[in-house]
């Protein structure tokens, strides 16, 4: 299956490697196969060769040592990524909405009152429905309040990347042997996949970190003799378990599923062990249950999640009608599986050899599957089957959607060559120690590669200027007190917006855009928000105005640099009104509001205050804040390109 999985985007039209990681391959493989052949001919007379002097350096340390040494190793470096590829600022909308959630939890609260004036506060996965909060369950913003609470949220993920480092390491000392599980512990820290989505504020980390203690404490579980020791490392495994569900649910699923199928292979030959699963089910509900206090705080339900607040049930997993409208098949579930594997050989690594192949090679060298092989291999599968039910696409830095099963991936890749020493000859493992030191070398040491390791951090640094520009020291150059500051994002953004504003889902928002003449609705929202039209009518009524776009040709297209372009029906729809909207675009356009909202002051009756304020700017729609903000100075933010493409932010009055 991985075989397939990887040959897949050289003969399928889907998902294709670019030409830069097919020639690095193809040049660097070549390097690799000369270090091979080079090290498998040399060094057999020796009395201590490369293998030997390798197994010699990783172990001269005491393991307590070698445990801190590579824990350290894992933060300093994510910490680099964390300052070089993201400038410790947020890149996606889903960090930006956990640390505002970790916010008002710092404020004692979980939730707050909607915002009166929602259209212009609002972000795409925060619930505004009801109450105001993340749609993100509660462990991910629990992670991050440590971070909050000293204004410096990238220092979390990097910590808990060092604590996940230990315990894998105490993991594969324990199941695999004290060289392997160095060796295990050693490949982690130098894989970039790792290290760099650790430099960011995703909830993937913490996720990471419990699965690696799960992992932990299950070979502790395995080995313990004592019925009341295994007891309760079965409580605490369900409630690792547990803590991994009010983070990211679908990951729990798949690592209890892995977990609970070692454990039963364990009780099968050891029947005592049944005896724990009341504890470890007992461990679970506990571990689970801050996520099912806030639920029912929050959605009024300890079984419902902001993102069926937000976006229906199109945003479950399952073969159904996605939030967008488009329909998730199982073909569609296997092709996004086929693209994750395909972008591991990618990103896992970075090196000049397919990840999945080295894996491969592995697996077919094999000459037993070890049970913990097997769990690992678990672990792996159902984070696959899990993700292939599940309608987004998961590529952030890589396939993010397996960062849960890293661990488990990184052991399998680092047996490599104790599986090969097993099977064949000492020439062939001195071949690939130094196979693999050159993997190292080129993946590491050689700049300017686009898929090296610093080449892929380069481009993490390049993407989404516009989510790490400095908005709050622009605010402070221009020395703006006592003011509300407007960020205009694109013209289709505004729209969602003020459809938000009107009641509309997220999705039926996106839906209605995707499908219908831009001007249309601006001039249909305008309409329901200028008359006294009931809240709960203005929806319909907006829809029941809009002009749906042809669909036996292409639409028109207006627009500018500052945003995607606008589709509309034909050139007719385009009102003067419309066309300031995408003239203001041209000046003022392409700061998102997102960055702002972490800085917006909560007061103590729950709203938005403080010396300065942030708005989505909505044109002519803002005179709508006139009544609450009339005190304040107004203001507008405004992007600049400052060279190799870099933002600046400045602030000039309304």
């Amino acid at each position: 299956m991985l075989a397939v999985a990887c040959v897949a985007p050289f003969a399928l039209t889907g998902s294709r490697y670019p030409d830069e990681v097919l020639a690095y391959w193809l040049f660097g493989g070549l390097v690799v196969a000369a270090a091979f052949v080079g090290a498998a001919l040399t060094g057999g007379d020796r009395e201590v060769d490369l293998p030997a002097w390798a197994g010699r350096v990783l172990t001269r340390a005491r393991p307590v040592v070698f445990g801190v040494i590579v824990a350290a190793a894992a933060t300093g470096l994510s910490l680099f990524f964390a300052r070089f590829a993201f400038e410790k600022s947020a890149s996606t909308p889903d960090e930006i909405a956990q640390l505002w959630q970790a916010k008002i939890l710092m404020h004692g609260h979980l939730s707050l009152p909607v915002d009166p004036n929602r259209e212009f506060f609002g972000l795409e996965t925060v619930v505004d429905v009801g109450r105001w909060y993340s749609q993100f369950p509660i462990g991910g913003p629990l992670a991050m309040v440590p971070g909050a609470l000293v204004g410096a949220p990238w220092l979390v993920n990097p910590v808990l990347l060092g604590v996940a480092t230990l315990l894998l390491y105490w993991f594969a000392r324990r199941a695999y042997g004290e060289m392997q599980g160095r060796a295990i512990a050693a490949l982690f820290v130098a894989a970039p996949m790792v290290l760099i989505l650790a430099g960011t504020w995703m909830n993937h980390v913490p996720v990471l970190c419990l699965t690696a203690a799960a992992l932990a404490l299950l070979v502790a579980w395995d080995g313990a003799t004592s019925p009341t020791r295994s007891l309760w490392l079965a409580v605490a495994i369900g409630g690792v378990l547990g803590l991994i569900a009010t983070i990211r649910p679908l990951d729990a699923v798949a690592v209890a599923l892995a977990v609970g199928l070692f454990q039963v292979s364990v009780a099968w030959t050891r029947p005592a062990k049944w005896r724990d699963v009341p504890g470890q089910i007992g461990g679970g509900i506990l571990g689970a249950m801050p996520l099912l206090v806030a639920n029912h705080a929050t959605t009024g339900s300890m079984w419902r999640f902001g993102y069926d607040v937000l976006w229906g049930a199109g945003h479950r997993m399952g073969f159904h009608a996605d939030p967008y409208g488009n329909t998730h098949t199982l073909a569609h579930g296997l092709d996004l599986t086929t693209s994750y594997l395909g972008e591991l050989n990618v990103f896992l690594l970075a090196w000049p050899v397919p990840a999945m192949l080295i894996l491969i090679v592995a697996l077919f060298a094999m000459r037993r599957l070890s049970r913990w092989d097997g769990l690992m291999l678990a672990v792996v599968g159902m984070q696959l089957a899990a993700y292939t039910a599940y309608w987004g696409e998961g590529e952030f830095l890589g396939p993010r959607f397996l960062y849960t099963a890293m661990p488990a991936l990184v052991v399998l890749v680092a047996r490599t060559p104790f599986v090969l020493a097993e099977r064949f000859d000492r020439r062939m493992l001195r071949g690939t120690v130094g196979a693999i030191f050159a993997c190292l070398a080129i993946a590491w040491l050689i700049p300017r590669l686009p898929f090296s390791v610093l080449g892929l951090a380069a481009q993490a640094r390049s993407a989404r200027q516009t989510l790490k520009v400095d908005i709050a020291g622009a605010v402070k150059e221009a020395n703006a007190h006592h003011a509300l500051v407007f960020l205009r994002e694109p013209f289709t953004m505004r729209l969602a917006r003020r459809l938000w504003g009107i009641g509309m889902t997220r999705s039926d928002a996106a839906q209605l855009i995707a499908r219908s003449d831009a001007c249309s609705i601006l001039t249909a929202l305008r309409r329901v928000e200028d008359d006294s039209v009931a809240l709960d009518t203005r929806a319909a009524r907006v829809r029941a105005a809009v002009i749906p776009l042809p669909r036996s040709r292409e639409p028109e297209q207006q627009g500018s640099s500052a945003g995607p372009q606008v589709r509309l029906a034909s050139r007719a729809s385009l009102t003067p009104e419309c066309q300031a909207e995408l003239d203001g675009d041209r000046k003022w356009g392409g700061a998102p509001f997102g960055p702002a909202l972490p800085l917006e002051e909560i007061g103590a009756d729950g709203r938005i205050g403080g010396d300065v304020v942030y708005a989505a700017d909505l044109g002519a729609r803002n005179e709508a804040l006139r009544a609450r903000f009339g005190d304040r100075r107004w203001y507008r933010l405004s992007l600049h390109p400052v060279g190799r493409g870099r933002l600046r932010a400045t602030v000039s009055p309304y």
